[in-house]
């Protein structure tokens, strides 16, 4: 097997077909993290978990802040969770979290190059295609925070509250989860 060098692993993640999240292999290598606009915004590696593992359990369970891209990119609107928040509310929080990942698994897309290096070369061509790449496509590998400028999708979120069957209760969680953001956002 031939060892791509980072020009090569960028250009093959930019023209990698886009799967699903539901459609992770079992495999390790590298990847690449899309918004629901199927735009990359982030490079990964994962050298023990499988990229359904690391996705998974990190970016789209993962917590919102630390460096759980998805997580931390969609915590907006009624979607918006933050545990450290004075006003928090752990019942609302789950409601959010829970149309939260499942948005991001409806909408969000992956890309990935399998991939059986040593840890310490992955980590190399990672850094290499995050250099090549940043800052227009890596622009959410520089910072563990929210970096992502979109209002929350409010259609795409609707249909997803509609097909979790959230009743009024959640739904009233929900636009208090907005309201929270919007005050902590000045918005």
């Amino acid at each position: 097997m031939n060892i791509p060098g980072p020009k090569e692993a960028l250009d093959f993640l930019l023209s990698a077909q886009k799967r699903q999240l539901d459609d992770m292999p079992v495999a390790v290598g590298l990847y690449g993290l899309c918004d629901h606009f199927g735009q990359l915004h982030y490079f990964g590696m994962t050298d023990s978990d499988s990229f359904k593992d690391r996705i998974w359990h990190r970016h789209i369970t993962g917590s919102e802040e630390r460096s759980h891209k998805l997580a931390c990119n969609y915590s907006v609107g009624r979607m918006w969770h933050d545990r450290k928040h004075p006003d928090a509310s752990k019942e609302d929080g789950t409601i959010a979290r829970k149309v939260r990942q499942a948005f991001i698994r409806r909408h969000c897309v992956f890309v990935c190059m399998p991939l059986k290096l040593s840890k310490q070369g992955l980590k190399r061509l990672e850094d290499g295609v995050i250099d090549l790449a940043w800052p227009h496509i890596a622009d959410w590998n520089k910072t563990r925070k929210r970096v992502a400028t979109f209002p929350e999708p409010r259609d795409l979120v609707d249909e997803v509250i509609g097909d979790l069957g959230l009743g009024e209760e959640e739904q009233a969680a929900l636009d208090r989860q907005n309201l929270l953001f919007e005050k902590t956002h000045n918005l």
